[in-house]
């Protein structure tokens, strides 16, 4: 008995750490049958469950969004595909999937950036998520303090050295640069996107205000300020205003970097 003992204990152990590891899965294995089985309006119910219960991420993000726009909820959907590609910039399916719902809204695809270098840098932004260009901005300021350093202990090929400091300090301040542009644009500003079918965007925050001009689902905004149930927006070509939050989707950023799996 006495040599069972510790064979009882370690089996103990395993099934309740098998337990643990199948439970979180529960919410979202729920969620992939519905998704499967054709009912999207409750496998999106799921989903959102699954992200009120903390089980975030890309792939949740981006099947909940899939879930919206196979619902007829394509606003709601833009919303979510925004969210995951901020932490999988480079997901080619969340990417395309964006793409099929922003061209299909009534207003069709975003205007281009009438600068080309406006949009070469948006791209690069859009492109690593803020934990790549910090980890790259640290490693070029050690690589330019490396470089630094060894000029003043006397390198023997002083203008090569110094051009290397040089370029090393100018690509890092470049990085660093990007870095506060991908935290500025998707952490510290809110964004969110039209979920109504239609809306008034007002210049005040009450129905008594006037309408200044009608927004369509799928327009992408940015949020200003909050009052009660009102928010201030600025959304494409300059339109500004107040919405009524019930008509927003919040886009809301995944918190861990998990790959989209459909």
């Amino acid at each position: 008995m006495k040599r069972l003992a510790p064979l009882l204990i370690a089996l103990i152990v395993l099934s309740a750490s098998l337990a643990l590891a199948e439970e979180p899965q529960e919410p979202l294995a729920q969620a992939d049958t519905l998704y499967r089985d054709g009912r999207f309006a409750e496998a999106a119910a799921a989903y959102r469950e699954a992200l009120d219960a903390g089980w975030d991420g890309a792939r949740v993000q981006y099947n909940l969004a899939n879930a919206l726009y196979r619902s007829d909820q394509p606003g709601a959907a833009i919303a979510h595909y925004e969210a995951a590609l901020v932490s999988a910039p480079r997901d080619a399916d969340i990417r395309a999937n964006l793409e099929r719902a922003l061209a299909e809204r009534p207003a069709g695809r975003p205007a281009p950036s009438a600068s080309w270098l406006h949009a070469a840098a948006v791209r690069i932004v859009r492109s690593f998520t803020l934990s790549e260009f910090a980890w790259a901005a640290a490693l070029g300021w050690w690589l330019t303090l490396a470089a630094f350093a060894w000029l003043l202990l006397g390198a023997r090929r002083r203008r090569v050295v110094r051009a290397l400091t040089i370029g090393l300090a100018a690509c890092t301040l470049l990085l660093s640069g990007f870095a506060t542009a991908r935290w500025w644009s998707y952490h510290a500003i809110d964004r969110a996107v039209v979920s109504t079918e239609s809306a008034q965007l007002r210049t005040g925050p009450s129905e008594s205000f006037e309408v200044a001009m009608p927004v369509h689902e799928g327009w992408t905004m940015r949020v200003l300020r909050r009052d009660a149930d009102w928010a201030q927006v600025v959304g494409e070509g300059g339109a500004a205003g107040w919405l009524p939050t019930a008509s927003l989707a919040m886009v809301r950023p995944a918190a861990s970097e998990t790959p989209a799996d459909r």
